[in-house]
C-alpha cells in the first residue's frame, strides 16, 4: 500500500528524472490525451459548431441593400452565414442587462450577440432575414464579415 502511494506522489508531483522510464511514459500519456480525446472535451467556445454556419461567398453582381445597411459597403468576397434563434437572442440581452427593445428591429442585438461571442469585430453583410423551422422555433438567417 506505502508503494502505490508513492508511486502516485511521484506522479502527481512529476518527479521522476528525465530520461527516466517513467518521465518517459508520463509524456506518452500526455501525448496521447492531446490527440485521443475529443475536442469537444475542451470547452472550445470561441469556435462556431460547424452545422451552425457555412461559408457563402457573395457574387460580386449580387444586390444588396445598401442604403439600409452602412455595413454592405464592404467590399469582401466571401461573408459567414449563421443562424441565430430568437431565445438565444433574448437570452443575451437578459445576460448582458440590455433592454428588451434592441430587438425591434434586432440588426443591433444580433452585431452585439455575434461580437460577444466571437470576440472580433464583426459587420452584417446583409439585412437580417427572420424565418422559423419545422417545430416553430423563431430564428435570424444573418450573413456577417468579420473584421
Amino acid at each position: 500500500m506505502k508503494n502505490l502511494l508513492v508511486g502516485v506522489k511521484n506522479v502527481l508531483l512529476w518527479s521522476y528524472e528525465r530520461g527516466s522510464w517513467q518521465y518517459d511514459v508520463l509524456c506518452l500519456l500526455i501525448i496521447a490525451a492531446m490527440f485521443l480525446i475529443p475536442s469537444r472535451y475542451f470547452g472550445d467556445r470561441d469556435r462556431t459548431p460547424p452545422q451552425a454556419k457555412r461559408r457563402v461567398a457573395l457574387q460580386a453582381n449580387e444586390s444588396r441593400p445598401e442604403a439600409s445597411n452602412p455595413a454592405t459597403s464592404l467590399h469582401e468576397s466571401e461573408t459567414e452565414e449563421e443562424i441565430i434563434w430568437s431565445d438565444d437572442l433574448r437570452a443575451f440581452l437578459a445576460r448582458t442587462n440590455q433592454p428588451a427593445e434592441r430587438m425591434n428591429p434586432p440588426e443591433e442585438a444580433i452585431v452585439l450577440y455575434l461580437h460577444d461571442r466571437l470576440r472580433r469585430e464583426v459587420a452584417l453583410a446583409r439585412e437580417p432575414e427572420a424565418f422559423s423551422n419545422a417545430e416553430g422555433r423563431a430564428g435570424y438567417r444573418v450573413w456577417y464579415t468579420v473584421k
